[in-house]
């Protein structure tokens, strides 16, 4: 008993050594969308975001798109789902094109092919990833007039209910922080692609909403570029893995006080 005493003790405070200093839990959150999503590269914008934030778990996302893209098109393509069914993502973010889930808002158009067929990719989607313990998020985005907005963020809280998955509504967040800053410019062309800001927006509240906390303003780098609207974007890979999207090595800073304004219309809208 002598000899064992100590080796046993030993051994308990080499394993609560290793337990205390283990590498921190990390939460891979897997995007599928368009170029809303890939617009300034919204998967790294919200990387380089977590990794300045305090806590015990890290996050790591990337994307799945493709300029104009449906979810209806990413799930027959097969590639999501793949990724999915390997196991290693947390979570499950869908991005649908554009003003598409409007229609849900509409008793006449939500039997219309497009609408059926997103409203059924979603549905597959949610299944599989539920399948592998993965939480499912739909992530609206914004439209030209109020009237539209309503719509979408009508068709997107039916969607959320209608697949289990939890409703990310930023379109309202995006219009009130427009309204709010009129120097402030939150589309970059005709087509609503998002600015900078708008994109830091939507990384924030994808933040709060996957990690439960708003997030601290705090100066952070990355070494991607921000893409344009007509990047050429593939579909077949993750975003990160794309050479052709690698860019000249530049590094982006975004300052804590960019990010402090967005950030408080973050805490500010929150659910």
């Amino acid at each position: 008993m002598k000899t064992l005493m100590p080796r046993s003790i030993l051994l308990l405070l080499l394993f609560g050594w290793s337990s205390a200093n283990a590498a921190p839990a990390e939460v891979n959150v897997l995007l599928v969308g368009n170029s809303f999503s890939y617009v300034n590269n919204l998967p790294a914008l919200f990387n380089g975001l977590a990794a300045r934030q305090p806590g015990s778990e890290a996050f790591h996302a990337d994307l799945i798109a493709e300029p104009g893209g449906t979810i209806a098109e990413r799930w027959r393509d097969g590639v999501a789902a793949r990724e999915i069914a390997s196991g290693r993502w947390q979570v499950l973010v869908l991005q649908e094109r554009g003003g598409l889930l409007a229609c849900l808002a509409k008793p006449q158009q939500r039997n219309e092919p497009d609408c059926a067929a997103s409203v059924g990719a979603h549905r597959k989607f949610a299944k599989l990833a539920g399948a592998h313990g993965m939480r499912v998020l739909v992530l609206g985005v914004w439209g030209p007039d109020a009237i539209w907005q309503g719509q979408l963020s009508r068709g997107l809280r039916q969607l959320a209910d209608a697949t289990g998955a939890q409703a990310l509504d930023t379109g309202p967040l995006v219009r009130d922080y427009a309204k709010a800053h009129p120097l402030t410019p939150m589309y970059s062309d005709a087509i609503l692609h998002p600015t900078l800001d708008t994109s830091l927006l939507m990384a924030a509240d994808l933040y709060r909403m996957i990690s439960g906390h708003v997030p601290q303003a705090s100066t952070f780098e990355i070494e991607v570029p921000l893409l344009p609207g007509l990047a050429r974007v593939d579909a077949g890979k993750l975003l990160s893995t794309q050479p052709q999207l690698a860019g000249d090595g530049a590094i982006t800073r975004v300052d804590a006080d960019r990010l402090q304004p967005l950030i408080a219309a973050v805490a500010t809208g929150k659910e």
